[in-house]
């Protein structure tokens, strides 16, 4: 299943050594109005028994299992999961001056620690 059209998913497909499969769901199943991935894991679903759901969208995985009761597994890896799934992901966006700020904040505590005389040299003769 994919969101591109089926030239560039065959095109991708075959281009990362991926010949052998059983069928392309591409972007021509979508309506307007439904969520793209469920119509395709439905249309899926109603050409063949689907044993297991493999995908990186968290929200998905949750809603196969979940709605459709298959085994669902979540592949995680940061390079592939949108930021916004991703457990370090921020929680909002901050304002640059605010980071800015922050780093300033961290920098001046850093300095202020470097300029402390050292335990060792308050207590030598």
């Amino acid at each position: 299943m994919t969101s591109r059209g089926e030239a560039d998913a065959k095109q991708w497909l075959q281009s990362h050594g991926i010949i052998n499969y059983d069928d392309l769901i591409d972007s021509s199943f979508a309506l307007e109005g439904e969520d793209l991935k469920k119509r395709q894991f439905v249309m899926s679903r109603s050409r063949a028994p689907i044993e297991m759901y493999v995908d990186a969208d968290p929200a998905m995985c949750a809603w196969v299992f979940e709605e459709q009761r298959v085994p669902a597994v979540l592949f995680s890896h940061p390079g592939f999961a949108v930021v916004e799934n991703r457990p370090d992901a921020p929680k909002k966006v901050r304002k640059w001056s605010d980071i800015e700020a922050s780093i300033n904040r961290v920098n001046i505590a850093r300095s202020e620690n470097a300029q402390k005389p050292k335990e060792a040299e308050l207590w030598s003769d």
